[in-house]
């Protein structure tokens, strides 16, 4: 499937049909990660079951905290 993921084309595997697969295929990791799909904010407790189709815009921003 292809996606478009933080404003770039992305080619991924079948298994990434999920928030949580499209991280894992793309190895992150991050503790705080925010993810949106088609513009739609995606809770982290809903990321097991959140779909994420051909075609869709994905963005997912790393925060970064500290002093």
């Amino acid at each position: 499937m292809t996606i478009t993921l933080n404003g770039l084309s992305e080619r991924l595997d079948a298994e990434a049909t999920t928030v949580r697969g499209l991280l894992k295929a793309k190895g992150w990791s991050f503790p705080l990660i925010v993810v949106k799909v088609n513009g739609v904010l995606v809770a982290r407790d809903a990321w097991d079951g959140a779909p994420v189709a051909d075609g869709d815009a994905v963005e997912a921003t790393h925060l970064m905290s500290g002093g």
